[in-house]
């Protein structure tokens, strides 16, 4: 993680420690982004080389911060838009990038869709960047109707290896997960595929038992005694979860799914899942589909006008 230059006194690094106050704010804005999930933001912010993530809270508003080392210096980012909302934490935020990057160039790395209006009328230009799968959890669990059939078909397809069995996740998995981790990123690097998320994965192994289950809960799965899969979930907010990570061997059809499937089942108190974008990536789009996606979400930037 970067060092904090002087000019940024006042921001503070996402500690494990700081989940109750990030969890208060999600509560008091409509958040539907992953971008929000409590465990990427202090895995990401300080677990990739060249960056961090730092964050402040202004007028009753969390506003996190993108440090990131440029090819000359370090610049500054707002990562998400003020939450819960306000224009007064934005404006705060635009002096804090203006003073430290020395120019009018300040952005915000992503915006959920109900925050693209407020950011516009604050004078921020938008653009398109992806979007995510919602889920609907209480559909998912019922697998009713021909629209589930391909997911009954890839879960009743997961089991015919042999003996599986998915547990929770322990330190005791560590070794065996981050090895499968090795093995995902040397297959997206060599099919030229979008590969990013390693280093906060093998972080999210190391860590996992430090944060509360609400927030991080993991599986693995197991064929015939070996683990051959892991996968975490948690809270975003009172009603939607986070499908955060899902990695298995790919020698075994139906993992994937039968693993999402597992941890949304563990949280029955959720109405919706968020599962994050494909990446690009045409399989997993089709992997993901297949939990018949309620809506897709779109994320966007913004930069000043």
């Amino acid at each position: 993680m970067l060092s904090i230059p002087d000019e940024l006194s006042g921001l503070s690094a996402i500690n494990v420690e700081d989940h109750k106050v990030f969890s208060d704010a999600v509560e008091n804005n409509p958040i539907t982004s992953h971008l929000h999930y409590f465990p990427f933001l202090n895995l990401f912010g300080n677990h990739v080389k060249k960056q961090a993530l730092l964050f402040e809270q202004v007028e009753g508003s969390v506003l996190i911060y993108l440090l990131r080392q440029g090819q000359r210096r370090l610049r500054l980012s707002l990562y998400l838009p003020p939450f819960p909302f306000s224009l007064a934490a934005l404006r705060h935020a635009q002096e804090r990038m203006q003073d430290f990057n020395g120019s009018r160039s300040g952005r915000i790395v992503w915006v959920q869709e109900s925050d693209v209006i407020p950011v516009a009328r604050a004078g921020f230009e938008i653009f398109f960047k992806e979007e995510e799968f919602i889920f609907d959890r209480a559909a998912v669990m019922a697998l009713e109707g021909p629209g589930f059939r391909s997911l009954r078909q890839e879960l009743s397809r997961a089991r015919k290896p042999g003996q599986v069995e998915t547990r929770h996740y322990t330190s005791k998995d560590r070794k065996a997960c981050i090895a499968l981790v090795e093995d995902w990123w040397d297959r997206l690097v060599a099919t030229g595929m979008k590969a990013n998320g390693y280093s906060y994965t093998i972080a999210c192994l190391e860590m996992a038992d430090r944060f509360p289950q609400s927030l991080l809960n993991g599986l693995v799965v197991e064929v015939n005694g070996e683990v051959r899969g892991f996968a975490f979930s948690g809270s975003v907010t009172g009603t939607m979860g986070c499908n955060f990570l899902c990695i298995t061997d790919n020698d075994f059809r139906g993992l994937p799914h039968l693993l999402r499937y597992r941890l949304m089942d563990e949280f029955p108190g959720l109405i919706r899942f968020n599962d994050s974008t494909d990446a690009g990536r045409p399989g997993l789009r089709e992997l993901k589909q297949r939990f018949r996606p309620i809506a897709m979400h779109g994320l966007f930037g913004a930069r000043e006008a």
